[in-house]
């Protein structure tokens, strides 16, 4: 028997109290950063979350940190998360110009800036000082002038008195937008339709002339259907604006999926024309999602500790999936499957809808997945599993509920009792540091960017997110 040279151990517990497979630091980071806001979830809260980015950070290489940052900041859209990352390699790693490089290249808005500030405290390393200065280059006195960040505990001005950057380089109208924000000057102007409506007397007037103007983007108007309606726009603007939002040519020119839609439909609820043309809209956008060879199988946790944020995002997702793929099919589950049957003419808006209604909030035995997939009898080239990855893999929890032989065992058994290997897709919704599953074909994939789905191309052609993530340059 060896003594020192011992096998690796990678199972786990996870915060439902059942086994689990650990994740690496640069795995479990990328989870952990991709599927929070810092906020308080059901097994943690956000102090928690944020101490636990803190000490992975110091677990990984300071470059895949560095393009966790940008990929999160530009292609997740996130704003928080990509600051902690930031602040946090600053303070550990020196020797190069790595940290000036991801903050110039990561900065998408004025405000990224101030918050990077703020977050370290004023107190700026060398390279830190370096990437804001050379960021702000980037910035048009337009953008300066909406992020001052007045009644900020950082303006944007001290910014400006920490790093000093240096007008020799800044085109004519950043140095006079410069030497205004320092004078306390510097205004928004402009015909941007933020800065129309900001300098408005007469909102509704604006509202009515942006849009008879087409001075609204795609994704401005449906930002805007809510001030539309507060501003009682007349009748004939209100159809012209809806005219665009559900124009098919429009709606696949903006590259949107459904995601995109379902805040702007909750804030209309109560207007019956604006919410049905946000419907066809996403119906429209549903176009915009890639399609899927073969058979899928698309199940949603649907769990206690799924309530909430993230069983909106996975009945989105669910939905949108479900809706692209007519080969698919879509089940919910805890500790019981539910086959939820659906008209491929349903709106998906109707489908997210009557997901969350459905939803039981019972406890989570994701085995039943795979249960389900050999009850059936169908040999899946793909399952995707929406869940906050804290199912039991013993065969009772740790509220004693029954839950057979867990996910890995029925995983198993399922692949050889059908002599079939699918690609699994786990795409995790809160991050919490460990999977359900292990095996080469089974892929963990984290947060609810619409990337998510590119993600899944990506994988089937032989990649991983962290390749994905290490293969990005930073100019």
């Amino acid at each position: 028997m060896s003594r020192f040279n011992t096998k690796v151990n990678n199972t786990t517990t996870n915060l439902a109290g059942g086994k689990a497979f650990k994740m690496d630091a640069e795995q479990e980071l990328l989870h952990t950063v991709l599927t929070t806001f810092l906020e308080d979830k059901y097994y943690e809260n956000g102090d928690e979350r944020l101490e636990r980015i803190k000490s992975l950070v110091a677990k990984c290489e300071p470059e895949y940190v560095a393009k966790l940052a940008y990929v999160a900041r530009k292609e997740f859209n996130l704003r928080s998360v990509p600051v902690v990352l930031l602040g946090e390699l600053s303070k550990i790693h020196r020797g190069d110009d790595l940290v000036r490089k991801t903050i110039e290249n990561t900065a998408t808005r004025v405000d990224d800036l101030t918050e990077l500030v703020a977050y370290l405290d004023c107190k700026l390393p060398k390279q830190v000082k370096r990437g804001i200065r050379r960021a702000l280059y980037k910035f048009s006195s337009y953008q300066l002038a909406k992020y001052r960040g007045e009644g900020k505990s950082v303006k944007l001005v001290d910014v400006f008195n920490l790093v000093h950057p240096k007008p020799q380089f800044a085109t004519e109208a950043q140095q006079k937008a410069w030497k205004d924000l320092i004078n306390g000057e510097l205004k928004v102007s402009g015909q941007t339709w933020e800065a129309v409506i900001s300098a408005s007397k007469d909102k509704k007037k604006d509202w009515e002339r942006l849009v008879t103007e087409n001075k609204l983007g795609y994704m401005a108007l449906l930002r805007n259907l809510n001030n539309l309606i507060k501003n009682n726009v007349d009748e004939d603007i209100l159809e012209k604006a809806l005219a665009k939002l559900t124009d098919k040519e429009e709606v696949k020119k903006s590259k949107q999926l459904p995601f995109r839609f379902i805040t702007a439909y909750d804030n209309v609820e109560g207007n019956r024309k604006v919410a049905d043309a946000i419907s066809v809209a996403m119906d429209y956008a549903v176009g915009n999602a890639p399609a899927l060879s073969g058979k899928t199988l698309v199940a949603i946790d649907c769990s206690g500790s799924m309530e909430g944020r993230p069983m909106e995002i996975a009945s989105i997702f669910g939905a949108t999936l479900a809706k692209a793929n007519t080969s698919a099919d879509l089940i919910l589950y805890d500790t019981e499957v539910y086959e939820f049957n659906f008209s491929s003419r349903t709106p998906v808006i109707d489908l997210v809808k009557r997901i969350q209604k459905e939803a039981n909030g019972g406890g989570t035995d994701a085995s039943l997945v795979f249960k389900y997939a050999e009850k059936v009898g169908k040999k899946y080239d793909r399952i995707i599993i929406i869940s906050d990855n804290e199912s039991w893999q013993d065969s009772y929890s740790s509220w004693g509920y029954y839950v057979g032989g867990g996910s890995q065992a029925q995983y198993n058994k399922y692949k050889k009792n059908m002599n079939v290997d699918p690609f699994v897709y786990a795409i995790d919704v809160q991050g919490y540091g460990t999977k359900d599953l292990s095996s080469p074909k089974c892929i963990h994939l984290a947060g609810w960017s619409d990337r998510l789905l590119d993600f899944i191309g990506i994988y089937e052609k032989g990649n991983s997110m962290v390749d994905y993530i290490k293969s990005i340059t930073l100019k």
